[in-house]
């Protein structure tokens, strides 16, 4: 009888155990389970009032350009227009031979709310440089470029070439500071410059410092530059860069890996390569507030690339075209489309600014791209008329898709907040479209970098769009007339090399094919 009842209880000891154990299991399943559906909804809250480019906007790209002239740009025959700028020369002290100075990626200084700055009497711009021809990977720096105001002529030969904006890279950090980022630059990248006071003498730079020593490692930068009087006070005597006053050279933002990609999560997908950016910073204020937009990537609680990019209809445009998207991605002919869509995530970010131009807040997203594009470049933001303009721009390549229209092609998309900096940011014109250029590579007018610039007067809710030519010298700048949620590219003109007013010297042009 004893030895029943132990047998009875060593039945329930093990019954006992093994539903402790099936507990233990269902509480570890279920937490899990939980964590990873709570995960899930606070990403998607994460992303409520952020404006994705869709694989239908992109889709829509070809039918719009060849349904409407809105969206291309002015095709232009002067030869003049195909000018070098004279004076952008340096000397060589090797050779003892003066070399042309390329400049490709530019933007002009402009006051805090975007508008185009007199410094004094000058315009001024800066772009990337490099003697001999275009280096993205080792050499480029960033160069500046005055044009006086008070001459008559716009042309390219009335902008003068000063010299590079750092003597050498990280001129004026503190060195007592350590900075492994700034310890690792070999190259400048695009950027914003500000005069933050009209009557100041110096400008505030804030650029992309390329590392690439191994990976695609960038980071948003700043300084403190100072350009003078070649001639004491007299500001009529020209332009000079005093490099011994540069100061407060510091990295500012690398990624936080949250909210936006690292360089470190960087992966490969097949033969697809993951595109990172930390780059094109874009200083603007808003009253008392500074912000900083910038070109990065989606970081892990913000829509993440990978398996997340198939899960969401807000990608694609809507549920329809997901189910359909997803089922044509997944067919073995189109892997290498599938691989770029997984890593497409691009991302159109901001950050807000203490007074020391040191990151307040790192905030949410303006536009990404998740599922279409992985790069979208060269952000710039500005008010008009009580509504915040958003605009980028990027190659038809860089699109997860293989339609062949879309390649060799560049484009820059646009994007309006009806209520405020912060607000939620709608596409310009349906999708986005603003403007493509369909300009074939050996052609001497191909173009890209396009900027929006806001100038010192508007006229007639016209801008102007900057860019570069051929990767050596100012391009032709366009007009383009924004009015509330729609744009328009003005094609039967053009203006002056690297003009940042729309009421100088123009060109006859005709609307480029679709």
């Amino acid at each position: 009888m004893q030895s029943f009842n132990r047998t009875k209880q060593s039945k329930k000891k093990t019954i006992f155990k093994i539903s402790g154990i099936v507990l233990i299991v269902l509480i570890v399943v279920s937490g899990l389970y939980g964590w990873k559906h709570r995960r899930g909804i606070r990403i998607m809250l994460n992303q409520v009032g952020v404006t994705s480019l869709t694989r239908q906007d992109m889709d829509d790209i070809e039918k719009k350009v060849k349904g409407s002239k809105d969206y291309r740009i002015p095709d232009y025959k002067e030869d003049s227009l195909l000018t070098n700028v004279p004076s952008s020369k340096a000397y060589n002290e090797k050779t003892g031979k003066w070399e042309t100075v390329y400049v490709w990626d530019s933007w002009p200084v402009t006051m805090p709310d975007g508008t185009v700055a007199n410094y004094h009497g000058y315009r001024l711009t800066m772009g990337l440089t490099k003697a001999g021809g275009r280096a993205d990977a080792a050499g480029a720096k960033i160069g500046l470029y005055a044009q006086k105001i008070s001459d008559d002529s716009t042309d390219v030969s009335s902008w003068q070439y000063l010299g590079n904006v750092f003597a050498t890279y990280g001129e004026g950090r503190d060195k007592s500071k350590s900075d492994k980022w700034l310890d690792d630059i070999q190259s400048e990248w695009s950027g914003t410059t500000t005069l933050m006071k009209s009557s100041d003498s110096t400008l505030r730079v804030f650029y992309t410092n390329a590392m690439l020593r191994g990976n695609q490692g960038q980071a948003l930068t700043t300084a403190q530059v100072s350009v003078e009087p070649k001639d004491g006070s007299d500001w009529d005597s020209g332009l000079t860069i005093n490099h011994e006053k540069a100061k407060d050279h510091k990295t500012v933002f690398v990624g936080d890996g949250k909210i936006y990609q690292s360089v470190d999560q960087a992966v490969m997908k097949g033969k697809a390569g993951d595109s990172f950016a930390m780059r094109d910073p874009h200083f603007v204020t808003d009253g008392d507030k500074w912000y900083l937009t910038f070109e990065g990537n989606t970081g892990t609680d913000y829509g993440y690339q990978g398996e997340n990019n198939f899960k969401h209809a807000k990608y694609f445009g809507s549920n329809a075209f997901l189910k359909k998207e997803v089922t044509r991605l997944k067919k073995k002919e189109n892997e290498n489309e599938y691989n770029w869509s997984y890593l497409a995530n691009s991302a159109l970010g901001k950050l807000e600014l203490n007074k020391d131009f040191t990151v307040k807040k790192i905030m949410k997203p303006m536009v990404t791209g998740n599922a279409t594009i992985d790069e979208t470049e060269r952000p710039n933001l500005f008010e008009y008329k009580g509504k915040w303009y958003l605009f980028t721009c990027f190659w038809g390549d860089k699109f997860a898709q293989s339609n062949p229209y879309l390649k060799g092609k560049t484009y820059m998309f646009g994007y309006v907040s009806d209520n405020g900096i912060n607000g939620t940011y709608k596409p310009l014109n349906g999708n986005g479209l603003v403007l493509q250029s369909n300009t074939p590579g050996p052609d001497p007018r191909i173009a890209y970098a396009w900027l929006v610039v806001k100038p010192s007067k508007i006229v007639d809710d016209r801008f102007v769009v900057t860019s570069f030519q051929e990767s050596r010298t100012f391009s032709p700048s366009f007009i383009l007339e924004i009015k509330g949620n729609k744009t328009k590219m003005i094609t039967d003109r053009v203006l002056d090399q690297g003009a940042l007013e729309t009421t100088g010297k123009t060109y006859s042009a005709k609307s480029a094919s679709a």
